[in-house]
This record gives structure tokens, sequence and C-alpha cells, in this order.
């Protein structure tokens, strides 16, 4: 039984298939919800390396990384109800607070994971990845959020898993050839390469949404009681795991610190 259930999950080609048809039907709006942080990077990115104004590169660089991170759930609002920019934006804006919290905690959460002798880390990255879909489709925050996308990915992990791998080796094999080819082009320039990699994260951070969009419906479509429940699982081991990654990132920065003022004092 479970090996027939297992053979529902969407096929890596029709996975690929479907989410280039989504993409491509709303790719107009994508691309002017990314268009904001990519020009706000690239700008940081020019003003910074003139001297009189880098200040306001880091300033552009700043709004940058904060529109990306919204840019992430405004994606999606725009995928599942083809908003337009402006109420894309506001509606992510709206839930800022909540959305940072369920970063925050997952990334403590997969930290912890790390810290348990990593391949607990690897299985809860793949546990929490449709987290934000389950936050901004289906309302559930937090720790519950969290725990509602573990039971979607739950006797799927390997399927998920590999079409990840799946994307991220496309992509990381794309933006290689056009890294090369920027930086050619500009004479081994690193804005050249900066360019090429800030163009490429334009096309291609949509279809990334859009991919785990398809595979977040698909799974759903597999387990219809799940959204039907109270998002449930080991809460207590979750924030037992997020306090060790906090304290992993604690140590690590204090043995950074120890060995910056190591290698301080012996050039000295």
């Amino acid at each position: 039984m479970v090996m027939n259930e297992q053979a529902k999950v969407i096929s890596i080609g029709d996975l690929f298939r479907q989410s280039w048809g989504l993409y491509r039907g709303r790719i107009g709006i994508l691309i002017k919800i990314m268009l904001l942080p990519v020009a706000l990077l690239v700008g940081g990115d020019i003003f910074g390396s003139l001297n009189i104004l880098s200040w306001l590169g880091g300033f552009l660089g700043f709004l940058g990384i904060i529109t990306s991170f919204l840019a992430g759930l405004t994606l999606i609002f725009a995928i599942q109800d083809n908003l337009q920019f402006g109420e894309s934006y506001r509606l992510a804006l709206r839930r800022f607070w909540s959305y940072g919290w369920l970063t925050v905690l997952s990334g403590f959460v997969t930290l912890g994971g790390f810290v348990m002798l990593v391949i607990p880390g690897i299985i809860f990255s793949i546990w929490f990845i449709f987290a934000i879909y389950v936050f901004a489709l289906e309302g559930e925050k937090g720790m519950s959020a969290l725990l509602r996308s573990r039971e979607y990915v739950r006797g799927y992990w390997r399927q998920v898993f590999g079409r990840q791998v799946v994307l991220i080796l496309s992509a990381v094999a794309v933006i290689l050839v056009l890294s090369f080819l920027g930086a050619a082009l500009t004479g081994g320039s690193k804005s050249g390469a900066n360019l090429v990699i800030n163009l490429f994260t334009l096309v291609i951070t949509p279809f990334t949404t859009a991919y785990f969009y398809v595979l977040y419906q698909n799974l759903k479509s597999l387990k219809p009681e799940v959204m039907s429940q109270p998002a449930s699982g080991p809460r207590g081991f979750f924030y037992f795991s997020a306090v060790l990654g906090v304290l992993g990132l604690i140590a690590l920065i204090v043995v950074l610190f120890i060995i910056a003022a190591l290698l301080i004092s012996g050039a000295q």
C-alpha cells in the first residue's frame, strides 16, 4: 500500500512541465515581483563600489535583502491567487513578523538538527521545506506550520529530497556557466559575474517557487486528511532542537572570535 501511494508522487518530468506551465502563464507578475529586490541589490553593488556613495550602496543592499526575504512569500500569493504586484507585497507585509518568526524558528530547529550529528539537520530541512506554503496558504504559524509540512512530507521524504537535489543541481550548473560567461565578457570583473547572478536570480527564484508549489499541491492531494486535522507532532523535541541551534550558533561565533584573536596576536 505504501508503495502504491508513493508511486503517485508527481514525476520529475511532470513536475518540471507543470512548474514551467505555471511560471510561463504568470511570468509577467512574477518577474515584476523579483525586479524590486534584484534592482536594489544591483544598485547596492554598483554604489557600493564607489567610495563617495558606499553608504548608499549599503543602504540599497539592506533594502534588497529585506525585499528578497519578502519576495519569497509574495511570489506564493501571486502564484496561488494571481494577485498583482502591489497587492501581493501588501499581503506579505501584513504578515511580515509572523513570517520572520517562522523563518527564524525553522532555521534554528534545522541548525539544532545539524548540531545533533548532521543527519537530523538534513532530515529536518526536507520535512520543513513546505512550511512557508503552509503558512501562506493554510494560515498555520510557527511550529504548527513546521509540523504540518512534516506531515505532508512523511512517507515521501526520499522523493521530495530527490526532486530538490535535481532542481539544485540544474540551477548550479546553469549559474556556473552564466557566471563564467559574465566574468569573461567583462574581463574577469567580479561585478560582471555578480550582475549575471542577480539576473539569473530574477528568473530562477519565481520558477523555484512554482516548482515547490506544484510539489506541495501534489502532496496535499495525496494526504487530504492532514489539512483537516490540527498540526501535531513532537513540539517539545523541535523546540529543544531550536535551543540547540541557538547554542550551536553562539558556540560557533565564540570559536571564530577566538581563532581571529589568535591569528591577530600571532601576526603581531
